[in-house]
């Protein structure tokens, strides 16, 4: 099954490694029957402009960065994609802002930094699962009743 995610963080680094994480997930970490399709971006106006071209299966954001926030950059994409589902990432310290998306955000998880990779995958796999269940449900309804 094909899924297409989003990252969305102002460190190249962290993106690099997200990328090598989630690349690696069906062989090292046997959880994730997926086939994903994964895009990068450092800028989260760039994301959103990417995200009104094409549907995105989920969106896993950075709390903290320079030109706009993840509880900003995940509140747009939810307006542009209300189905899809959202992760934000942020370091350990940031209980503010723990605080402040689940108070805003409709988050499926947020992830402290640094990440312990089974973690992380694991709640990826979760959320789209998630995301399938939701899918099926709306399809369900839409089924005229015999």
């Amino acid at each position: 099954m094909k899924r297409r995610i989003m990252l969305v963080d102002d460190d190249d680094a962290v993106l690099q490694s997200l990328l090598r994480l989630f690349r690696r997930m069906p062989c090292s970490y046997g959880i994730l029957n997926y086939d994903l399709e994964i895009e990068m971006f450092a800028v989260p106006a760039t994301a959103l402009a990417r995200a009104v071209e094409i549907e995105f299966d989920a969106f896993l954001s950075d709390y903290r960065m320079p030109a706009m926030d993840g509880i900003e950059f995940l509140s747009r994409a939810r307006m542009l994609q209300p189905d899809a589902v959202q992760m934000m990432f942020s370091g350990s310290g940031d209980r503010d802002a723990f605080e402040r998306a689940f108070e805003k955000l409709s988050l499926f998880r947020f992830i402290a930094k640094p990440w312990d990779d089974a973690t992380l995958v694991s709640a990826l796999a979760e959320a789209l699962t998630y995301r399938d269940l939701m899918r099926d449900k709306a399809l369900e309804k839409k089924r005229p009743r015999s």
